[in-house]
């Protein structure tokens, strides 16, 4: 009997598919995420603007375009969210 790697390409990288890569990787399975856009996130994404825009700090002005939060109720994806928040992708909202 012959060893197969699984290999998964995953089509989107909002948090649907990334929550579905991210748990098809914790358990063991190669992933590769597809997206259209330049970045990854989705909805979830920041955006640049056309222009460089600095601040009066000198800091680059970004914005968020998609959904201004989201709720977890599944504990497959609160403990996706989990890790994502401890590594400062995401914050609570308030």
């Amino acid at each position: 009997m012959q060893n197969t790697v699984a290999k998964v390409a995953v089509v989107g990288s909002g948090i649907s598919g990334s929550v579905c890569a991210a748990t098809l990787a914790r358990n063991g399975i190669s992933v590769t995420l597809f997206d259209s856009a330049r970045g990854p996130g989705g909805r979830m994404s920041q955006r640049r603007f056309l222009f460089r825009e600095i601040s009066e700090d000198g800091r680059e002005l970004l914005f968020d375009h998609g959904a201004p939060y989201f709720t977890v109720t599944n504990l497959d994806v609160l403990s996706v969210v989990t890790e994502w928040e401890s590594r400062g992708l995401v914050a609570e909202w308030k």
